[in-house]
């Protein structure tokens, strides 16, 4: 590729991100925004867990928000690393599935439907398996691993979904900056100082 076909390749991924973030904001359920909102804001009021759990790069996507959340004055922590707390019916389990389909993804969404809590899932298959076990599922437009093969998008595999979910995700941690008064400088303090 040349320089222009470079050039104009790179600006067409970027507003086809772009066209799938705006399209996302205009079909996302806003009754179950405020849903995961008003959860959200009761774990965080009854000092509880927030566990999220992804596969691949909605791992990634899922980390993100569970160093956001704890920017924000949130107990949370990522299923499989290191420090994983214990998972109790007073907790909620935010799990990332773009399939909804993932083996491992299921696997811990059973196991947390047999302990108790609320379980969310942020999927573009809202009839999937692990909607079935979850007390509510966020869809999210965008291709993921089921269609990427059979879809063709400038964005490779399954970006336009992963992009979709992190940056919903983000406007939440924002809305929950306003809602519960969290200052800049506060996040600040939170954020790591060895790095």
């Amino acid at each position: 590729m040349n320089f222009d076909e470079i050039k104009e390749r790179f600006i067409s991924t970027i507003n086809e991100m772009v066209e799938f973030l705006n399209k996302n904001s205009e079909i996302i359920d806003y009754e179950k925004l405020y849903q995961l909102l008003a959860l959200l804001i009761k774990i965080y009021t009854n000092n509880r867990m927030v566990f999220l759990y992804g596969a691949g790069r909605s791992g990634f996507i899922a980390r993100c928000f569970t160093q956001r959340l704890m920017h924000l004055g949130f107990k949370s922590c990522f299923i499989s690393d290191a420090v994983t707390h214990r998972y109790k019916a007073e907790d909620l389990l935010i799990i990332i599935s773009g399939s909804g389909e993932t083996i491992s993804p299921l696997a811990i969404a059973n196991k947390a439907r047999k302990i108790g809590g609320k379980i969310v899932l942020l999927t573009a298959n809202p009839l999937s398996s692990i909607a079935k076990a979850s007390d509510l599922t966020i869809q999210i437009e965008g291709k993921t691993k089921d269609r990427a093969t059979v879809e063709h998008t400038l964005a490779p595999y399954t970006s336009l979904f992963d992009i979709s979910t992190f940056a919903i995700l983000d406007a939440i941690g924002g809305i929950l900056m306003k809602s519960l008064g969290v200052s800049e400088e506060e996040i600040d303090k939170r954020h790591a100082s060895l790095e």
